[in-house]
C-alpha cells in the first residue's frame, strides 16, 4: 500500500478521533448541564452503547436531539490502526534481501 494512503487513513483517523471527542464532550456536558449533574463527564460513554450511556443518547434522538453514537469513534480508531500498520509495512518498492546486487564483468578491451 502506498504511504500516502497510509498517511491519508491516519490522518482521516485522526480527525475522526478529534471530531468524535468533541461531540462527546459538548452533547454530555448540555445532558449534565440540563439535569444538574455535577462532576467529571462519563469517559465510558466515548466508547459503549451500554447502559446509561445508551439510554441518554436514545432519549436525545427520541426528542430530536442529536445524541451521541460511539461509531464514529470505532471507525475512526479502525482507520487509524489501519494506516499505522499499513505505513510500517514495506510497500514493495525496498529491496528486501538486503544483499548486494551484482553487477556484470566487463571484458576487457584491446
Amino acid at each position: 500500500m502506498s504511504k500516502g494512503l497510509s498517511n491519508l487513513l491516519i490522518v482521516a483517523g485522526g480527525v475522526g478521533l478529534a471530531g468524535s471527542v468533541l461531540w462527546w464532550h459538548t452533547f454530555y456536558s448540555q445532558v449534565a448541564e440540563f439535569l444538574g449533574a455535577i462532576g467529571p463527564l462519563p469517559t465510558e460513554c466515548i466508547y459503549t452503547v451500554g447502559g446509561p450511556c445508551g439510554m441518554m443518547a436514545g432519549v436525545a434522538n427520541a426528542v430530536g436531539a442529536s445524541g451521541y453514537d460511539p461509531k464514529l469513534f470505532w471507525v475512526s480508531v479502525a482507520l487509524f490502526v489501519i494506516g499505522a500498520i499499513t505505513r510500517l509495512l514495506p510497500d514493495g518498492s525496498e529491496r528486501l534481501d538486503y544483499q548486494t546486487k551484482e553487477t556484470p564483468r566487463k571484458e576487457p578491451r584491446l
